[in-house]
């Protein structure tokens, strides 16, 4: 590779041979024989004046394709540092792009509307936590659709946001497998106030399910979805277990228990018709309500106390002293201690506890007296 010229070979001017300075080179060239042409000053000058231009040509060529070569590269540098630019000004745009839609992501779309045409409906106010399970379509308890939740979030929304609270909460809602994360004191979570649907009254299940029912339309249900949940509810107000004793406490535990399976059928893809009565977990229901009604019973009277006591009556037979009396919160009478103390006192005490056990278990359901019969010592049972 020839050397690099730094200077342009067209601005030297050409050396005066027939100064003194070459005299030297005009003798040699005089007496060498292979130059034979040459027999003066003038002639060695001129021969030396062609050879320099020889060579100034050539150098100018050599300087001539290395401005070319020179240009050709500060062209590519250029092109490779303008190609640098324009991926970087793409990168940066892809990066301006992909942030405005996470950004869009997150905000609410501004949708079309028709200029003149209001509201058809009467806006929804619910709590903000039952709105947002609604939206992903998630199981929601009665209790967010009744007037004391929205009137919880309407004071929640005047409080002060101050972004530098926080607590911790269920990432899962309602689910005890949810993981705990850190949130602000401002954002959407569950009340603690909400009640389960299995401690609701009839009245309140019938007032919180047409705000539940409007609120569908939160989740985009489909039309048949809207009309099986409509549809769930009106079976339970035509059902005939509202004219049975407890059936208004039995519905009430149906339609919790039916609800909530439903939804999490649905989230295992595996969803059913709900309007369509499900008569085991109805029977379920209604051994529930029994079992709390002979609970409550048992709870309520002075002969459960004496039961009790007649069971721990200790190995010389002698019954343990009489109990207290109850404070009855109604104006019944209350039973004579002195039956009391002849059931605990009598021969055949065993016989007549049996007996009116038997009888209790009887007015309340008659499951209840194998159940009864079975929890009781061999000794207490009827031969």
């Amino acid at each position: 590779m020839a050397n690099r010229l730094e200077f342009d070979p067209a601005l030297m001017p050409c050396p005066d041979f027939t100064d003194e300075f070459y005299g030297a080179f005009r003798n040699s060239l005089i007496i060498d024989p292979n130059h034979a042409g040459i027999t003066d000053d003038q002639g060695a000058a001129n021969h030396l004046r062609e050879q320099w231009e020889v060579v100034n040509t050539r150098l100018r060529e050599q300087y001539q394709a290395q401005m070319i070569a020179d240009q050709e590269d500060a062209n590519r540098r250029r092109e490779e540092a303008d190609e640098v630019q324009r991926q970087r000004e793409a990168e940066d745009r892809e990066r301006l792009l992909e942030q405005t839609r996470e950004v869009e992501k997150k905000r609410i779309p501004a949708y079309s509307f028709v200029s003149g045409e209001g509201a058809h409906r009467k806006p929804l106010r619910i709590h903000p936590y039952a709105e947002k399970l609604m939206a992903a379509r998630k199981y929601v308890p009665l209790w967010y659709f009744l007037p004391d939740a929205a009137l919880e979030a309407k004071e929640r929304a005047k409080e002060v946001m101050d972004t530098n609270h926080f607590q911790i909460a269920n990432e899962g809602g309602e689910s005890s497998s949810g993981a705990l994360v850190l949130v602000g004191t401002h954002s959407i979570r569950a009340s603690p106030n909400a009640i389960p649907d299995t401690r609701l009254t009839w009245s309140q299940v019938i007032l919180a399910r047409g705000a539940f029912l409007k609120a569908l339309s939160l989740g985009d249900w489909p039309n048949e979805h809207v009309k099986m949940f409509a549809e769930f509810f009106a079976c339970m107000d035509t059902s005939e277990e509202l004219n049975a004793k407890g059936g208004v406490r039995a519905l009430v535990l149906y339609q919790a228990e039916m609800r909530l399976d439903w939804f999490k059928a649905n989230e295992r893809q595996k969803p059913y018709d709900l309007a369509v009565t499900n008569t085991e977990v109805l029977e379920d229901c209604w051994k529930t309500v029994r079992r709390e009604e002979f609970e409550k019973t048992l709870k309520g009277t002075d002969l459960a106390i004496g039961i009790d006591n007649l069971f721990l009556t200790n190995s010389t037979g002698n019954p343990p002293p009489l109990p207290p009396p109850l404070v009855s919160q109604t104006r019944t009478k209350r039973p004579d201690s002195r039956i009391v103390t002849t059931i605990w006192t009598s021969p055949t005490p065993r016989i007549v506890v049996a007996c009116v056990i038997h009888i209790v278990a009887a007015r309340i359901d008659p499951v209840m007296i194998r159940t009864v019969t079975a929890s009781l010592p061999p000794a207490l049972t009827l031969s």
